[in-house]
């Protein structure tokens, strides 16, 4: 019996100094919106796969050559593309064929890139990438510190109160940006996150 009061008595004192504790901090989120400057990538399946028409004679040189012919009128030569045989032998098509990839910094000339019509292509996928520098991650948290720390002393202010020194950040902002542009996300901005606890006195 005397267990069981004892292990009352230390769980309401826990709860109370937990709560005492949640009294005296404040926790806010702060952004900070920046520009972003991504590579752009698109995949095209190149294959036998996709031609489906009664047409016995074509091959696969054919609509290779078809399809960079078509590149090449727009400006875009074969020496700009990677072909990735492994990732086509993966994708367990039958036929024969390969993937090329594009990359290119300029979003109009990936769109140029995306109207190329051929025989024989279809699209596997267009991403953006960007790798955040060590020091574009130092100056991105400490702006969306500053707006968290200013979202707080607001806070604190309506209620009487000021704010003391940060007893907790959390920022778990990738380094590296990768996503789909399948939905036509092409905005060049991006927000910074970080949560921040700070003491109120």
């Amino acid at each position: 019996m005397k267990k069981i009061v004892l292990s009352i008595v230390i769980t309401l004192a826990t709860m109370s100094t937990f709560a005492q504790n949640n009294k005296n901090n404040i926790t806010v989120n702060g952004v900070y919106n920046y520009d972003i400057t991504p590579e752009y990538s698109s995949k095209m399946i190149v294959s036998l796969t996709n031609v489906y028409y009664d047409v016995q004679a074509v091959t696969m040189a054919e609509v290779k050559s078809g399809y960079l012919a078509k590149l090449a009128k727009i400006g875009i030569n074969s020496d700009r593309l990677e072909e990735d045989k492994l990732h086509y032998a993966l994708m367990g098509y039958e036929k024969e064929g390969t993937i090329f990839v594009f990359k290119t910094k300029s979003l109009e000339e990936m769109q140029k890139f995306l109207n190329v019509k051929a025989f024989g292509v279809s699209r596997s996928d267009t991403t953006l990438e960007t790798q955040l520098t060590q020091e574009q991650i130092s100056d991105y948290s400490k702006a969306a510190f500053d707006n968290a720390k200013s979202k707080a002393m607001a806070i604190a202010s309506k209620l009487g109160r000021k704010i003391g020194k940060a007893i907790y950040i959390s920022d778990t902002n990738p380094s590296k940006i990768s996503e789909s542009m399948y939905y036509g996300n092409t905005k060049e901005k991006r927000d910074y996150y970080i949560s921040v606890s700070f003491e109120l006195d």
